[in-house]
């Protein structure tokens, strides 16, 4: 779906039926990543064509890798060593590619300028450039406030002993273990606090494994250990199933009939696979079978929920609980307000706007039901998990749900309306 100004109308409505799953943006980024600073071709295959998929591929253009982009696969050939781009790296909204490709940019032998859209320089990265920092790298924010645009002056990592919050951004965490591959000596990273969003630095090694990459984890201890000087290998790299944006499609099969998705893999790192977990302990109906996952309405209870492990589904969880008998509350959502938008102050709007009951309460989020709903129109502010958890929402309301600005899902899921229209859902999209 394209085009600016898109206006996305839902109708209450019923589904049924089967979609694939969008690939994984998340490991898209990261394998273009590692095949940006790897000895060889890589294959890319069933590549995400999310806009942050796509501006991963992007950046590793700028920083001299030959990249091809066809249907279903990308090819990447990469330079001698990164190299300094001729001009500012615009990131767009991508804050998973401004991280890893800040620290990759410090393998430059230049200085690299990476900025974003003005969602992505509210994000912070201060925390990443004090780490490169310590391991002899110069970069610095332009603002000295530790947001974008930044600047990486390039030269090298040194290596050496860095620590590192755990409770801001995993993203640092993974940028620091795929750069520092390729420093002049080992390093080791303390992560110190609390270690969320684990799963994706999980998600991180495991990509690096493919490409021949090697990195010691102490997950309980936070600590990891990254030897320097080495080689990665280009390889064929197959692209999973997205769980963050299937879940979308999953909880409008709980909510509003029946929905199954093909092609999300069980033996997977990716941390939001937990929203099969979480639905059925609210007392939905969910099946894997043959490679396919089903969820299918039932009657929902209330249950609390520790979010650190998966912010990313908090939008949709929050609208499940509108129809859940009882109160859901949701721990841990503080560092949803550095999201694409405060996504604690949009959660809790969104779900007022259609006539059910939620408040921030300091670190949570707590949900009353069920409520019933009415539609409404939802401004996402760019976030486009807010605007598919309102389309959700809108199939279990009454009259219409006009979502504005609805072509923000591009972000992560291009499809997803087109996907919910074939699921049976009302669904009316018009292009700005």
């Amino acid at each position: 779906m394209t085009g600016r100004g898109t206006i996305a109308v839902v109708r209450g409505s019923g589904v049924d039926g089967t979609v694939r799953a969008p690939p994984s943006k998340s490991l898209t980024q990261r394998a273009v990543a590692c095949a940006l600073i790897a000895d060889g071709r890589t294959e890319i295959i069933d590549p995400s064509t999310s806009d942050d998929g796509r501006v991963a591929a992007m950046v590793a253009r700028r920083m001299g890798a030959r990249v091809r982009m066809d249907d279903g696969a990308w090819t990447v050939d990469p330079p001698p060593r990164p190299e300094a781009p001729k001009d500012v790296v615009d990131c767009g909204g991508s804050a998973t590619s401004m991280r890893i490709f800040t620290a990759i940019a410090a393998l430059a032998d230049g200085a690299t300028v990476l900025t974003g859209n003005s969602s992505l320089r509210r994000r912070p990265i201060g925390e990443l450039l004090e780490a490169l920092g310590g391991l002899g790298v110069h970069s610095f924010s332009t603002r000295h406030n530790g947001l974008p645009p930044v600047v990486v002056e390039g030269g090298g990592i040194r290596g050496g002993a860095v620590s590192i919050r755990g409770d801001v951004s995993s993203q640092y965490i993974s940028a620091l273990i795929l750069a520092c591959t390729r420093a002049d000596s080992g390093t080791s990273i303390q992560v110190l606090k609390n270690f969320e969003s684990a799963d994706y630095v999980r998600m991180s090694l495991d990509v690096l494994r493919e490409f021949g990459g090697i990195a010691g984890s102490d997950f309980v201890s936070g600590r990891f250990q990254i030897p320097g000087r080495q080689t990665l290998k280009g390889c064929r790299f197959f692209i999973e199933g997205d769980y963050s944006s299937s879940a979308f499609v999953i909880a409008a099969g709980a909510l509003a009939g029946r929905a199954s998705v093909a092609g999300l893999s069980t033996r997977t790192s990716q941390g939001d696979r937990r929203i099969l977990e979480i639905i059925e302990r609210m007392g939905g109906r969910v099946s894997v079978e043959g490679g396919t996952t089903t969820a299918i309405r039932n009657r929902l209870s209330g249950v609390e929920i520790d979010c650190s492990e998966v912010p990313d589904l908090v939008p949709v969880l929050g609208v499940l609980a509108t129809q859940a008998e009882g109160v859901t509350l949701f721990r841990r959502v503080s560092r949803l307000r550095i999201k694409e938008s405060n996504r604690v102050e949009g959660v809790v709007s969104m779900i007022n706007r259609f006539g059910g009951r939620a408040k921030a309460e300091g670190d949570n989020i707590v949900v009353k039901g069920p409520s019933i709903l009415k539609g409404t129109e939802i401004d996402p502010k760019g976030d486009h998990r807010i605007a598919m958890a309102a389309a959700v929402a809108g199939l279990v309301a009454s009259g219409e749900t006009v979502i504005r600005g609805a072509e923000c899902v591009s972000k992560s899921y291009p499809g997803f309306f087109s996907d919910l229209k074939g699921l049976g859902a009302d669904v009316e999209v018009i292009r700005g």
